[in-house]
């Protein structure tokens, strides 16, 4: 994918694109929303990490899919302790990065087979490769972020704070509560 090209038409009609992108911006319109002391809070015991941890997390997903090498994800790289984890300003360009290397995808990169690698067992380290799409892959990270999400609602209801209604629902949960 050339980094610069301009996104084509076909990469606006992707479902998967569009979803992810609403998720992410989703993360981004929370962060401006909140302070930085707010960005380092716990809800211990009830939650063990900080918004700006999940923030990370759900942001090292998307990076395994961006610096993917000859066509493999590592979802075992993780950036523990990197300052996107405490500072709320480096987090907002993270996902505006993200959200502008989706827009930039075409019909090929997303169709395109790639293997993951992630490990599988909590016991020992056992390491699992199974064959993908980066499409498949970027829905993953995006629902996977909004599981992160609910996490960090929890967190916020410690502050008293409000967030959007649907700040941490999975798209299907949205769809029926729509229907109610």
């Amino acid at each position: 994918m050339n980094p610069i090209a301009q996104p084509i038409a076909l990469t606006s009609a992707s479902p998967s694109i569009k979803g992810a992108t609403e998720i992410l911006n989703q993360g981004l319109e929370f962060l401006l929303a909140i302070s930085d002391s707010d960005y380092l809070t716990r809800a211990k015991p009830h939650v063990t990490s900080s918004i700006g941890e999940h923030t990370r997390h759900t942001l090292d997903l998307f990076h395994a899919l961006i610096l993917k090498e000859n066509a493999t994800v590592d979802y075992n790289t993780r950036r523990r302790g990197h300052p996107v984890e405490y500072n709320r300003s480096i987090a907002v360009k993270e996902i505006r990065y993200v959200i502008n290397w989706l827009e930039r995808l075409d019909h090929n990169d997303l169709e395109a087979p790639i293997m993951i690698q992630t490990e599988v067992s909590m016991d020992t380290q056992v390491f699992a490769s199974l064959p993908s799409t980066l499409e498949r892959e970027i829905t993953f990270a995006a629902l996977h972020a909004n599981h992160h999400y609910a996490m960090i609602k929890v967190i916020t209801s410690f502050l008293d704070m409000e967030t959007c209604n649907t700040f941490g629902y999975a798209p299907a949960t949205s769809s029926y509560l729509r229907e109610q």
